[in-house]
């Protein structure tokens, strides 16, 4: 069921969706899946070549929670500042603390290794001349010399800048600036499908406003109509249709425009909660990788390296041969294909055993703080 609430008045507001976090979990676990290198199994064979694509449910998901949760206050007067402080305060110190944590990595690597010294005493694809860019969470939207050290907070970057944007539209306009919204999901996916010219900055933030703008609106239309009570029987194949026009569009071309439409029809699917679907994905297991989804996503590029180097040190003295590795270099798991996908698994498995203390030392912690600053009384930790 979706969690509701009163106050006072007579219509029950939601406050969150259960199943949106557990997609929210699994897209994580998609995007760490794609990001393990492998040259056999099922990467080579391309299965998993578009999960990259998965970034864009995030902003889907996070255009329809911001909506649900903030759109209606900001527009009635909530105070600017202030969420902007709770958004800052439930993404950056997980970042701040990931991005310190790979700055040393690699000021230690440059120190052991001084063959693989980039940028005096950094080593690896950063460069220490982006790191004040990175802090201030700017990556995705203000152009940096490369991969940007911990690259997945490029997303975080553009949700932080698609977060001012809403909050100052609400405020200005109201509720009425979803169709501003929508209005520039549809320029930016028109604009793919003509076949415009569409990477780097471009990219990133257009994918966001794509994604976001659909969400928003979608809650809109949610907020504004009366939600259909569908049998739990029709509500299944309608989720499962919706799963497998995703899946057409990842494991297809991987096109943006069938993407963000096929995850905009699951989100609205999943937010009624009717199907089986929906109503498994609320379930303890996957409400818990939901939880965990920050922190894996943040975690997991550095868990990945960290592997790869430890192969590259540890398959000479061994005898083994379980991935192409280089310390500093490219990276690669080789076959055969059950090696390959074994190994894969295993390390997404460890990207979330690390992903829980940082959950739980950094992330929550630092949400709570933030909320007490921001004069919020703290709810009692889900996990």
């Amino acid at each position: 069921m979706v969690s509701q609430s009163t106050d006072g008045s007579s219509a029950a507001k939601p406050l969150r969706y259960p199943v949106l976090d557990a997609l929210r979990g699994l897209a994580a676990l998609g995007v760490v899946f794609h990001h393990i290198p492998a040259v056999a199994g099922i990467s080579a064979a391309g299965f998993d070549a578009n999960f990259g694509r998965m970034v864009d449910l995030f902003f889907v998901l996070s255009g329809f929670v911001i909506a649900a949760s903030y759109g209606a206050k900001l527009s009635a007067g909530f105070s600017f500042s202030r969420f902007i402080w709770l958004r800052w305060g439930r993404v950056w110190p997980l970042h701040a603390a990931m991005l310190t944590v790979f700055a040393l990595s690699m000021l230690a690597l440059g120190l052991m290794r001084p063959e693989l010294r980039t940028h005096g005493l950094m080593a690896g694809a950063g460069d220490p001349a982006d790191l004040p860019i990175a802090y201030l969470l700017l990556q995705g939207v203000v152009p940096s010399l490369g991969v940007i050290w911990n690259h997945p907070s490029w997303s975080v970057s553009v949700e932080m800048l698609l977060y001012l944007l809403a909050a100052a539209g609400w405020r200005a306009g109201g509720q009425r600036i979803w169709m501003a919204w929508l209005a520039l999901a549809v320029a930016v996916l028109t604009y793919v499908a003509l076949g415009g010219p569409f990477y780097g900055l471009a990219s990133n933030i257009g994918r966001g406003i794509a994604g976001f703008g659909l969400g928003l609106a979608l809650h809109r239309a949610y907020q504004r109509s009366t939600p259909p009570t569908l049998p739990v029987s029709l509500a299944t194949v309608l989720e499962g249709a919706a799963l497998l026009a995703l899946g057409a569009a990842l494991w297809g071309s991987g096109s943006l425009i069938a993407f963000d439409l096929a995850a905009t029809a699951l989100v609205a699917l999943a937010a009624l909660q009717r199907g089986l679907i929906s109503r498994l994905l609320c379930a303890a297991p996957f409400q818990w990788l939901g939880a965990m989804s920050y922190a894996l996503y943040m975690v997991h590029v550095f868990v990945i390296g960290r592997v790869f180097d430890l192969l590259a040190v540890l398959q000479p003295r061994l005898g083994l041969m379980i991935a192409d590795s280089t310390i500093g270099g490219a990276d690669a798991l080789t076959g055969p294909a059950w090696q390959a996908d074994g190994m894969k698994l295993l390390i997404m498995a460890l990207c979330l055993i690390v992903a829980v203390p940082f959950a739980r030392l950094i992330e929550q912690p630092a949400r709570s703080w933030s909320r007490r600053v921001a004069g919020r009384p703290v709810p009692r930790p889900a996990i």
